[in-house]
């Protein structure tokens, strides 16, 4: 190992200490402002820009760990991304990058990476709950509101019969909710507990009830007619998504390919490049990063 080699990765060594060191005490700073937040009743003050953006990533990381019934700790999320900012910012350092560069890369695939896993997870686990409740539940429901018009028996016998495990928990919630005492109607406690799931069919059942009921409208054959109109809509983006899906992950992984292979061996080879095939080689990468968030940003489209 000769001297500028010892030098580079006890430069890194240092970098990381010091990452960790700040981490850690600003994390300590943040506990202590929200207790006394707490005890004070105060309000927070005004953010920045970037405290925004970062206060709104929170809250998407935080819808995506409570639909998968994941405890959300803003201290536990700040933790894995630095874990992933330091580990792609000491293979940028690897690959002879420069410090900035790296520290913007490094920052945004952390950023993004983590978000998209949390993300993708949270988008399945709806998906299985939206099914479960149009073809188990809704027709427990329907034979139930039949025979005693009442929402509150029928959403008792769904969690009682319902075989969806993530779904009957999901259940187990609404019915202690019903019997709170700060709803007025089975109806309010169904549409606040859709509300807070985030599942947008759902939030559309607890919406047509709550109006059907103001109405005198029979909530059995509202329920038949909505199912069959979301099953199939669900159908439909079932088709669409298992058509695409091949070559969304074509894309993904001739993206990865072809740019990854590109990055590592442009520190290496950039001494010989003239200014033109340097500027025709960014060209290129950033005409594929747009392509591939084309591609994600129409996938996001058909998830939805």
């Amino acid at each position: 190992m000769n001297i500028l080699a010892g030098a580079r990765i006890f430069g890194v060594l240092v970098t990381m200490a010091l990452a960790l060191w700040a981490m850690g005490r600003e994390l300590r700073n943040i506990e202590w402002r929200h207790r006394i937040r707490v005890v004070m009743e105060e309000r927070p003050e005004k953010e920045g820009y970037v405290g925004n953006l970062w206060r709104l990533y929170m809250l998407r990381i935080r819808t995506h760990r409570m639909m998968l019934d994941k405890p959300f700790k803003a201290q536990t999320v700040s933790i894995h991304v630095l874990g992933l900012f330091l580990l792609f910012f000491v293979i940028t350092l690897l690959l002879h990058y420069f410090f900035v560069v790296g520290l913007f890369v490094s920052g945004g695939l952390s950023l993004f990476l983590y978000e998209k896993v949390w993300g993708s997870r949270a988008r399945k686990r709806r998906e299985e709950i939206t099914a479960a409740w149009l073809y188990e539940a809704v027709p427990i429901a329907v034979h139930v509101m039949t025979a005693t018009k009442r929402l509150d028996q029928a959403i008792h016998r769904m969690t009682q019969m319902t075989h969806h495990p993530h779904l009957k928990g999901k259940l187990a919630q609404l019915s202690e909710l019903i019997s709170a005492p700060q709803f007025a109607t089975p109806e309010d406690a169904f549409l606040f507990w859709a509300n807070n799931m985030g599942i947008r069919d759902i939030e559309y059942f607890a919406l047509a009830t709550k109006e059907a009921k103001k109405y005198n409208v029979p909530i059995e054959q509202l329920w038949i007619d909505m199912a069959d109109l979301l099953g199939k809509d669900l159908e439909f983006k079932r088709t669409i998504r298992a058509q695409t899906a091949h070559h969304r992950s074509g894309g993904y992984i001739f993206y990865g390919m072809l740019a990854g292979t590109f990055l590592i061996a442009y520190p290496f080879t950039a001494k010989f490049m003239t200014d033109t095939t340097r500027f025709l080689f960014w060209a290129v990468i950033g005409v594929m990063t747009i392509g591939l968030y084309l591609i994600m940003r129409e996938s996001q489209r058909i998830d939805a």
